[in-house]
């Protein structure tokens, strides 16, 4: 494929789950990454959705047709993904699918989604595969209108629908019964990463989901879904009223835009990487300390009237009309579009390095994903690599990834499946699953809360 980015929500899922990335074949499986975020309605081009077969069986009961959703799903597995086992490999995963098949008469619609959930989580380098809880349709599963971000002091709520706003600030404390911790270590084999850092981005939301927490026996009947400590240090209970996925998104990409949830809401009064959230890219020269700052928060050709060509080429004067001046490179909101675009920013990055070793510093977080994760990688791992800086959390996207996913919907249960179907290998021979930051920063909650960004404050630095 020739594109990077797939838009889920595009295709009646949602666009910050996908993308392709649009590297040419290598000779192992071939290339991948995902979307940025974006709420387009219109199908995009480089999505390709699968058409169920129908059941050969007829069969109309749940257990038959859970039975022939397993079938049909590993089936489509071992067509389209390049490595479709990974290093798990093909005799445990199908000892993984036979235990669900034990169980599917007892299961409830919401327990079978959580079955294949957990089938398909927790693939490293596969970051763009699973079930992931914001593809699903219809009223298969629901969301409390809460987004939680994963501060150094824990869990808190950066956004929240009316009535619940007051818990803007508050600090998760438990999901029914469970502390946090218990409650994360529950989740996490539902949820697909390519590495750490990407788990840490997309875990939060699956805290939220009523018949996800529900089926894990995270929140039993009776007790309050989560509670809070509020910034004024009581403690409150609250068990919010549900909306539909589908509702979910429109509430959270009708009001934010599309770059949730890993990204930050955005502000456009406050730090720079809150800004101009709806521009694939744009810079701004930065005053004190002195810095030419890039938001670089999708990988396309072009924002708006802007090609990136123009934008490499803004680059390239500014390193030269103040060589002192370090070139910031912002991708804590990328996460990802068509890594075909990047070679023009690529070269005139590689350029300023090599008159001004240390002159460029990349800014990436948990969101940087995709081809975005290709960009940084290949930098880093290009002949300049000595002489670029990296600040800020390790990328979301790893070093070798799989991706340009295919939508597959599973006949019976209606559960959408995201299956990979190349591999990107950027970096051949390294076993690594995620860069390391040469300045490791990140944003406190107390930072978030008072405007401020330590991360590009870092990155500023001689």
């Amino acid at each position: 494929m020739s594109r990077v980015r797939v838009d889920i929500a595009s295709i009646v899922l949602i666009g910050w789950l996908v993308a392709a990335c649009g590297a040419n074949p290598v000779a192992s499986p071939s290339a991948s990454s995902r979307s940025a975020a974006s709420a387009s309605p219109a199908p995009p081009s480089d999505a390709v959705a699968e058409s169920p077969h129908p059941s050969s069986s007829g069969a109309t009961d749940a257990a038959a047709g859970r039975l022939a959703d397993l079938d049909y799903l590993v089936e489509r597995l071992k067509v389209i993904h390049p490595n479709p086992f990974l290093d798990e490999g093909e005799a445990a995963f199908l000892e993984r699918v036979a235990n669900i098949r034990e169980d599917v008469a007892s299961m409830t619609d919401a327990g079978f989604l959580v079955a294949v959930m957990d089938l398909m989580g927790h693939r490293e380098r596969d970051g763009h595969s699973g079930a992931w809880a914001m593809a699903q349709q219809n009223s298969l599963l629901h969301a409390w209108p809460i987004w939680l971000w994963d501060f150094p002091d824990g869990l808190r709520v950066v956004a929240a629908r009316d009535p619940y706003g007051d818990l803007v600030g508050a600090r998760l404390t438990m999901v029914g019964g469970a502390s946090v911790e218990d409650a994360k270590a529950t989740v996490e084999s539902l949820v697909p990463r390519d590495n750490a850092s990407s788990l840490r981005g997309n875990l939060p939301i699956y805290l939220t989901l009523p018949e996800v927490v529900g089926e894990l026996g995270l929140v039993r009947p009776g007790d309050p879904a989560l509670t809070f400590e509020l910034l004024d240090g009581t403690t409150r209970e609250v068990t919010p009223e549900p909306l539909p996925m589908d509702q979910f998104r429109d509430w959270i990409f009708g009001e934010y835009g599309g770059r949730y949830p890993e990204a930050l809401p955005p502000d456009a009064d406050g730090p720079l990487y809150q800004r101009h959230h709806d521009q694939a890219f744009w810079s701004e020269a930065v005053k004190k300390p002195a810095g030419f700052y890039v938001g670089y928060n999708e990988v396309r050709r072009t924002s708006g009237a802007q090609a990136i060509d123009v934008l490499a080429a803004a680059v390239t004067s500014a390193a030269a009309a103040e060589p002192a001046r370090p070139i910031v490179i912002d991708l804590r909101n990328n996460g990802g579009g068509d890594n075909n675009t990047y070679s023009a920013l690529r070269r005139a990055v590689e350029a300023v390095v090599r008159a001004n070793p240390g002159g460029v510093r990349l800014i990436t977080g948990r969101a940087t994903f995709s081809a975005a994760g290709n960009f940084v990688t290949d930098l880093l791992v290009g002949p300049e690599k000595a002489g670029i800086r990296l600040v800020g959390e390790a990328p979301g996207g790893g070093l070798d990834i799989y991706g340009d996913v295919k939508v597959v919907t599973l006949p019976a249960s209606k559960i959408v499946v995201l299956i990979s179907a190349r591999y990107h290998e950027r970096a051949p021979g390294d076993p690594r699953l995620a860069l390391t930051p040469d300045v490791a920063v990140e944003v406190s909650w107390a930072d978030y809360a008072a405007g401020h960004d330590p991360v590009l404050a870092a990155a500023l630095k001689p």
